[in-house]
């Protein structure tokens, strides 16, 4: 489906760019999130699975793999752009820190 592209050339077609960060790794290889922080981050917009899928440009049957429903799971492409999505729109993923991983809103700058 694919063949000749690279990982950058598929993506960036749908909007998906890697950004370099301060780690040197892109944010697709950032730590990953975890099924629950998307439900959550979902929860905290208000968005059904078929509105995250319009924004991050997937299938809802794509969202729905990423929560955890059904098999196979989603690739890190399906992946960076669910979290592209929902961080385009105000929330900030908690790494694991010894409190747990997390979700919240940004703060509003003023």
């Amino acid at each position: 489906m694919f063949s000749g592209q690279s990982f950058i050339e598929r993506f960036s077609s749908r909007g998906i760019v890697p950004k370099e960060n301060n780690t040197g790794c892109s944010k697709l290889e950032q730590v990953k999130i975890s099924k629950g922080q998307i439900r959550a981050a979902r929860g905290l917009l208000g968005w059904s699975q078929a509105t995250l899928a319009e924004h991050a440009k997937v299938s809802s049957m794509t969202v729905k793999r990423a929560e955890g429903s059904g098999s196979p799971y989603p690739g890190q492409g399906a992946l960076g752009a669910i979290r592209e999505a929902l961080e385009a729109a105000g929330v900030e993923f908690i790494p694991e820190n010894g409190g747990g991983a997390g979700v919240r809103l940004k703060k509003d700058k003023v």
